[in-house]
Formats: C-alpha cells, structure tokens, sequence
C-alpha cells in the first residue's frame, strides 16, 4: 500500500466552489486534431505530488456523489507557498471558465468536437481568456491551494447513470485524464494514485438499476435543480457507492438528513447492489468511516432503515443511535428516487 497522507473529509468542500458548471461545443475546426487527446507534458511534474485521488471521491454535501475528476495533491499540510505553474498537457482553445473564489476559475481547454479536459481552482495565466489557444507546455496558470482538479470530458463516452438528465455534462461524459498520457508519464502518474487493487482511474457510478446501489435524489428535487451549479444540491442526494482508495469498503454518503458525511457499513454487511424491491426493509448500521487512506472506523453513529419500494423508488430514514441494532420507519422518514 502507498503511503497515505490523513485528510479529514471535510477537507474536499474547500475545493467544491466552481466545480459545478458546463460548456458549449461547436464543429471541428481545421485546426483541431481528430480522435482522442495525446497529453505529452505534465500539468504538475509528477515528482513534485504528494499523491492523486482519482475520480469516485465522495465528501458531503459538496461532493455527495463520487466525483467526475481526480484530485493532484501537491501542497497538503505545508502552510504558504509559491502558487505552482499548472502547464497545459495537450494543444487547445479555452472554450470557457467559471468563477470561483480567489480569482481562481474552473477552465474547459477544447481539443476538438469530441474530447475537452479542465482544470478547476486555476488562476489563468495573464493575457488568457476564453477563446485564447494554447500549445502543449505552455503555461495555463497557477495552483495556490493544496490541490488541483483535473478531468476529461468525453462527448462520445457516457458513463451510464441510470438518470442522465440529473447530471451536468462534464460528469455524464467524464473520463479519467490519466490514460491520455504518454509514457513514461502515464506510469509515473499512476504510482502516485491512492488506490487499492488497481483500477487507478477510479470508478464514477455505482447505479445498478433496480438495486439500492448508486445514486439517488430527494423526491421532491427538480431534474433540473439536480444538474444545476448550486452546491447545495448535495443536501438532498445520497449515494451507495464503494470508498475510493478501499473499493472493498461500501460507503453511504448522505447529504442531508441532518447527519451529513461519509460512512462506513460493517463487512458482513449486505451488498448495496444485493438490496432489490424483493428485500423488503433493511437496516445498515452507519460506522465511522475512519481517515482517508486509513483503518475502517468501527464506531456506530447511526442506523440507516431502507426498503425499495420500486426498482427507482427508495424509502429512507437515518435513527440516530449509537447502540441499538433495530429499527423502523417512522413519520420522519424520506422517499428518493433516481
């Protein structure tokens, strides 16, 4: 196992702001390569990383659901410094940015029709806006926060999300950027990646349609209020889902419920993808999920009570106890739907 640095969850709201946000694509233009992108330079010299967290990271509310990019670790727990130069890995035009906080923006680079990769809590370099082209190795901007998101975009790829139209574009098309590389950069990426078991490019969706895994949305919340920019979406999600450095660990991600965070579920627990309609009610004992990177928490925070109503209809109820191992469904309960 890679040495692992402790992060508490918490930590990835700070870079929740400008997250969200879409762009526009248009025709091939002359100019444009073809096909699929070919990153020849590093954004962040590989070397100078602490370490990567790859797409499927979950922290509540911000990121109930697993993220749509990876996360490169370069100045965590090191107090001020420098801003880094981030360098564009592949020639393009900046289709769009998204504000954030601290000048910082989310920025989409266009290689063509099909394949866009962004960056997010990047201050642009000076003289670049939209619509400027860039070469690969050019410098983009700076990094000044601990880390630096970090996707693809794919028009012709679809994760498969069982509601597609709950989602933005860059996360129905997201691709992990590490693949693009060339060697030896791609390995080199690679061996920095915080995950058990291979699979270094993470995992976005657990949707298993007519099982409780994957995700799901407060009843009452609008298919259009699901893909917009507000953050805040994430109060009424919840995800059934796999933890991203341990996918032998399930996680309940809740937003809301007035317990908001990431848990863990003891290991004889039932298979999220296991739980059907045919279950009937279910009970999960939520356990600490423990540090990032570290051993399974062991202490109960709470009892989750499901059942599936339907294949996409799922009635929910968090009972604050510490102690108990039974429950039921009471008035406060919720129903959620895909």
């Amino acid at each position: 196992m890679r040495q692992t640095t402790a992060v508490v969850l918490a930590l990835v709201s700070l870079f929740c702001d400008g997250c969200g946000g879409g762009s526009s694509s248009s025709p091939t233009s002359p100019s444009e390569p073809a096909g699929p992108p070919t990153f020849t330079v590093a954004p962040i010299e590989p070397s100078a990383l602490q370490y990567i967290v790859p797409i499927g990271n979950m922290g509540p509310w911000a990121h109930t659901f697993p993220t749509d990019h990876a996360y490169l670790y370069h100045h965590l727990g090191s107090g001020s410094f420098t801003p880094i130069p981030v360098l564009a890995p592949a020639a393009g035009t900046i289709e769009n940015t998204y504000p954030g906080l601290n000048g910082e923006v989310k920025a989409w680079i266009r290689i063509n029709s099909q394949f866009t990769y962004y960056f997010d809590h990047i201050v642009l370099a000076s003289g670049l806006a939209t619509g400027s082209r860039v070469d690969a190795g050019a410098v983009l901007g700076t990094s000044g926060g601990a880390a630096l998101d970090f996707a693809v975009r794919d028009m012709g790829f679809n994760v498969g999300f069982i509601a597609p139209a709950r989602y933005g574009m860059d996360t129905v098309h997201a691709r992990s950027p590490f693949p693009y590389f060339t060697e030896p950069l791609r390995s080199q990426f690679y061996a920095r990646v915080q995950r058990e078991g291979g699979e270094f490019d993470g995992r976005l969706s657990f949707d298993l349609d007519g099982t409780l895994s994957g995700n799901w949305f407060a009843e009452d919340l609008p298919v259009a209020s699901s893909s917009s920019n507000d953050v805040n979406v994430g109060s009424r999600q919840l995800a059934f889902a796999r933890d991203v450095r341990f996918p032998d660990r399930q996680r309940v991600s809740i937003g809301g419920f007035g317990i908001t965070g990431l848990y863990g579920v003891p290991p004889d627990a039932p298979d999220f993808a296991a739980i059907t309609p045919g279950t009937g009610q279910g009970i999960y004992r939520l356990l600490e999920a423990g540090e990032p990177g570290g051993p399974a928490g062991t202490r109960q925070v709470a009892l989750l009570v499901t059942q599936l109503l339907e294949g996409r209809r799922l009635r929910v109820e968090v009972v604050r106890d510490q102690i108990a191992t039974t429950a039921g469904f009471s008035s406060a309960a919720a129903v959620y739907v895909r």
